[in-house]
C-alpha cells in the first residue's frame, strides 16, 4: 500500500498542474513532458490515475495532458450531470492550454464518448483519436448488477475490500492483476466521482460521434473485456466503415482497464498510433501479454 501511494506521490510530483476556471468552479490538469501534444481522457469513476502505467512512458515522446474531468478527482461539478456539457467544458479547456494547433487523444471507457463529442469541436485539430476498452461501438454486456456497494461501508479496509471485488469483476482479468496500485487508484477514484456516468445512456454514443465528425481512428480492447463479451468484429466493422486504414488491436488475456494489466503493450501501441507509425493489420494485432 505505501509504494503505491509513493508511486503515486513521485509521478504527481512531475507534473505541472495547470487549474482551469469553469462556470461551476474549475477543472485540474496534470501536463508531463515534451514533444507532440496527447490528450488523455479517464473513464467512468475515474481520474487522471486510470493513465498511472502509461504517463512516465508517454511523456518521454509526448506532452501528455491529461485532466480530471469536471465532477471527477480533483475537479468541481458542472451544474448539470450531462456528458455534452462536459465534452464542452474539456473543449473549452483546449482552447486555453498551451497545447499544439494538432493532436492526438486516447480516451479510455467512458473517457472514449468524450473524445467522440469532442470531435463537435475540435475535428480539425485532432489527428487521432485512439480509443483504448471502447463501448458505444456495438454491444456493450450489463454488468453493473454485479458490483459491490461501498459507499455505506465505514471503515477503509471494507471499502478497499469492495474495490478489489469490483475491480475483479469489470476490470481486470487477472485476479493477480488486481494489486495495491491498482486498488489505490480505484479507491481514491471512485470515491472522489461526483458525476453519475452510469446514468447515460451510451446507446451508440460513440459510433454516431465517429460517423459524424470522421478522424482517423485507433482502437485496442483486452481480449477478455468483461464489456464487450468477445463482440470484436462489430466493433471492427463500424471503425472501417469511417475509417478504412483504422487500427484494431487485441491484447491477447486482458481485461478492460487494458492499459493498467497490460501496461507495456499498450504503451507500444499508444506510441504507434500517435507518432503515424503504420498499424498494423487486425490478424496481426493481437498482442501476448508476454510479449
Amino acid at each position: 500500500m505505501k509504494k503505491a501511494k509513493t508511486a503515486i506521490a513521485a509521478l504527481e510530483a512531475c507534473a505541472e498542474t495547470i487549474r482551469l476556471p469553469h462556470a461551476d468552479g474549475q477543472t485540474v490538469w496534470r501536463v508531463w513532458g515534451e514533444g507532440p501534444s496527447l490528450v488523455l481522457l479517464h473513464g467512468g469513476s475515474g481520474s487522471w490515475l486510470h493513465w498511472v502505467r502509461n504517463i512516465a512512458v508517454l511523456a518521454q515522446h509526448f506532452r501528455v495532458f491529461v485532466p480530471d474531468m469536471p465532477g471527477f478527482g480533483d475537479s468541481d461539478s458542472l451544474a448539470s450531470n450531462s456528458v455534452t456539457l462536459l465534452a464542452r467544458s474539456i473543449a473549452d479547456d483546449l482552447e486555453r492550454l498551451p497545447i499544439d494547433p494538432h493532436y492526438c487523444i486516447a480516451g479510455f471507457s467512458f473517457g472514449t464518448w468524450i473524445g467522440g463529442l469532442l470531435l463537435a469541436h475540435h475535428q480539425e485539430r485532432v489527428d487521432r483519436l485512439v480509443l483504448v476498452g471502447a463501448a458505444g461501438l456495438g454491444r456493450t454486456l450489463p454488468l453493473s448488477a454485479g458490483l459491490r456497494s461501498w459507499r455505506r461501508l465505514p471503515e477503509a479496509s471494507a471499502r478497499r475490500q469492495a474495490h478489489r471485488q469490483n475491480l475483479e469483476h469489470i476490470m481486470l482479468a487477472d485476479p493477480d492483476s488486481v494489486d495495491a496500485l491498482a486498488i489505490e487508484v480505484q479507491s481514491r477514484s471512485a470515491e472522489a466521482c461526483r458525476f453519475r456516468h452510469r446514468a447515460v445512456s451510451e446507446k451508440m454514443m460513440l459510433k454516431d460521434c465517429v460517423e459524424r465528425w470522421p478522424v482517423k481512428l485507433t482502437a485496442l480492447w483486452g481480449t477478455r473485456d468483461a464489456f464487450i463479451g468477445g463482440h470484436f468484429d462489430e466493433r471492427r466493422k463500424a471503425m472501417l466503415a469511417v475509417d478504412p486504414g483504422a487500427g484494431f488491436h487485441l491484447i491477447e488475456g486482458a481485461g478492460h482497464w487494458v492499459q493498467f494489466e497490460a501496461s507495456d503493450a499498450t504503451n507500444r501501441l499508444l506510441l504507434a498510433a500517435c507518432s503515424g507509425a503504420a498499424m498494423d493489420t487486425w490478424e496481426k494485432s493481437v498482442v501476448s501479454l508476454e510479449e
